[in-house]
């Protein structure tokens, strides 16, 4: 089973069959589709094989998963019909189920698992479970790569040719990720499913100081930062979310509002659409989909740069009733691979040089810069700084030297107790003057966090203060 770097397994699309909760790995759903009225009839009906599908012209053996798991007698719609299709690939292969009901998202701590089955039966699909952290009810983790193996056979074995599913479904879909279709804001977001650690029902939360239009909610023993949808989507309607998305990257998360969760679908790479990247608002890819209505694919990187609230996921507040008070000195905004500010007194100069002037040292290993008469170290704090150095070849593991870019590079100058060291960032974004900002400080473990929280027209922005040092130490 696929486990997140924390332990966690990864996100899970929960069915119902019945009376059973079924947990689906959610790299493994394509899309759920509404039941047909009759399946393409087999020559010879074979094991728990239903019958054919048809997807987008392509023929998908249909399983009935009601022969491995107790069941309350008839399906959802009152007739013994099931009246969703979840539609399932992994690699070449592709196969669909019958469900009841299609349930949100839920991310399952390893520890919740129980191995129920240590034979490793081929005829089993479920050799685990797992207790739901919210509900306590139990959920049988289906075993993909077994259904796949039993489908072949069942195709095989009642004269099915299902060779086409194998080499007619190409890279369009290889390339391409499964995406959580949720309502939100009165508008349709997909959300990467790998980036959803679950949806959960809509905890109590309360303002983040500052006035941002973040909340905070308590969210497995710590704070989680809940977003402001309505704002960061231009809008002032909003409505009461029933539920919340809880993203996920590395150790960070953040809580999106969401009224439902309609579906799971896979989107082929290289979609064309058109791009939201201003300033306070949600980061996206608008495209058209299949119905034609807009559907805005979240860049969850971006809105993770953008919002360092994400680091809050496990602080407390430093203080009971601690309240934001303004920025008393100046801070200069930076992109250095996510935006953050850092304190003017830190700086000695912001320039722009040519490429060139970064020069590569011997062997690599560090560029330099001439400045004020004198040869400082550029540390890159860029975002793609992987690569080769200014006028030379490929930069060996662990330097800090800057990449090969066209144009300008943007440096900030910083004090150290030695000798001055220029930071090459993405950009130099712009200056926040005293009293500017919301100042406000939350406590991570043993950590200190400090956000500046710049309300303007155009929305509403959060920075996380850096200090010199520390900026020193990434690329050290």
């Amino acid at each position: 089973m696929a486990t997140h770097a924390d332990g966690a397994l990864a996100p899970h699309v929960v069915v119902r069959i019945g009376a059973a909760r079924i947990g689906i790995p959610a790299d493994s759903v394509v899309r759920a589709l509404s039941a047909p009225e009759q399946y393409t009839a087999l020559p010879r009906r074979q094991g728990a094989l239903l019958g054919m599908l048809a997807v987008e012209g392509l023929p998908v053996p249909v399983i009935d998963l009601a022969c491995w798991v107790a069941l309350a007698g008839v399906g959802a719609d009152g007739n013994g019909r099931r009246t969703r299709v979840v539609l399932l690939r992994a690699g070449e292969r592709m196969a669909a189920v019958q469900v009841d009901v299609l349930e949100p998202l839920a991310a399952l701590p390893a520890s919740a698992v129980t191995r129920l089955c240590h034979d490793d039966d081929p005829q089993q699909l479920f050799h685990s479970a797992a207790v739901l952290p919210d509900s306590g009810e139990l959920l049988a983790l289906l075993e993909v790569d077994n259904l796949f193996d039993l489908a072949r056979s069942w195709c095989v074995a009642a004269g099915v040719d299902s060779s086409p599913v194998l080499e007619q479904q190409d890279s369009g879909v290889d390339d391409g990720h499964t995406w959580a279709l949720v309502e939100a804001g009165g508008e349709c977001l997909a959300l990467r499913a790998d980036d959803v650690a679950e949806v959960t029902a809509m905890p109590e939360h309360e303002a983040f100081p500052g006035g941002s239009g973040v909340a905070l909610c308590q969210w497995r023993g710590g704070h989680l930062a809940v977003l402001p949808l309505a704002r960061l989507l231009g809008s002032d309607a909003s409505s009461p979310a029933p539920l919340l998305a809880v993203l996920r990257r590395g150790e960070h998360a953040l809580g999106l509002p969401i009224q439902s969760v309609r579906e799971l679908r896979q989107l082929s790479a290289g979609l064309q659409g058109v791009r939201n990247d201003a300033p306070g608002r949600l980061p996206c890819l608008t495209v058209t989909g299949d119905d034609g209505v807009p559907l805005r694919l979240v860049d969850t990187e971006a809105l993770f740069a953008m919002h360092p609230e994400g680091a809050l996921n496990l602080a407390t507040p430093a203080g009971a009733g601690s309240v934001a008070r303004r920025n008393e000195q100046t801070y200069v905004v930076l992109d250095a691979g996510g935006k953050l500010a850092l304190p003017i007194d830190a700086c000695e100069e912001v320039l722009h040089v040519a490429q060139e002037e970064c020069v590569p040292a011997p062997g690599g290993a560090e560029a330099t810069v001439n400045w004020r008469g004198a040869t400082i170290a550029v540390r890159d704090l860029r975002k793609a700084s992987a690569g080769t150095t200014a006028g030379s070849g490929a930069t060996p593991a662990g330097t800090t030297a800057t990449t090969t870019r066209r144009g300008k590079v943007a440096l900030v100058v910083v004090r150290t107790d030695a000798a001055p060291v220029a930071l090459a960032v993405d950009q130099v974004v712009s200056m926040i003057t005293p009293g500017g900002a919301e100042l406000t400080r939350m406590q991570r473990g043993g950590e200190a966090v400090e956000l500046l929280i710049l309300n303007e027209e155009s929305g509403s922005s959060t920075y996380r203060i850096a200090d010199a040092a520390t900026l020193l130490q990434r690329r050290a």
